[in-house]
């Protein structure tokens, strides 16, 4: 009986570390930890070759580093070239983590990818705009060269 207990004990303060670990399993903001711009995206939409230089049939690949797994907040990516607005695309952290019970040390990358329907003007005036529920992050350059 005492082994049981003893046993039961142990794992109950295994789940308060990891709990405490988490922060307590309260909702924390999201926040972005780093943006980098890359030749492709792997299966986890972490970058691969890393570059700020397209050509202008490139495809543009973005993978945004996001701290922790939310559980909510909207992520928004605009590219733009000078002030014209090309694109832009939303990522719902409710629906990318909605499985994850709890998680210690990991974090959540969201991708981004901007095709061209024609080949890119040569310039240094892209960039991407990030916002996190609606409150703009930052703004990360690129640029287009032949």
């Amino acid at each position: 009986m005492k082994k049981n207990i003893l046993i039961m004990f142990s794992a109950a303060m295994v789940i308060v570390l990891a709990f405490t670990a988490c922060g307590g399993g309260a909702e924390v903001k999201p926040s972005v930890k780093n943006v980098t711009f890359a030749e492709k995206l792997d299966e986890n939409y972490q970058a691969v070759n890393p570059k700020t230089q397209f050509t202008p049939t490139d495809i543009v690949y973005v993978s945004v580093d996001i701290a922790g797994r939310p559980k909510t907040g909207i992520l928004n990516g605009k590219f733009f070239y000078g002030d014209q607005l090309i694109t832009e695309a939303t990522v719902d952290f409710s629906s990318v983590n909605s499985g994850v019970l709890f998680s210690i040390g990991e974090d959540t990358y969201a991708g981004f990818s901007l095709s061209p329907t024609q080949p890119w003007p040569v310039s240094k005036d892209y960039r991407l705009e990030l916002y996190l529920d609606s409150s703009k992050v930052g703004s990360y350059p690129y640029e287009v060269v032949q």
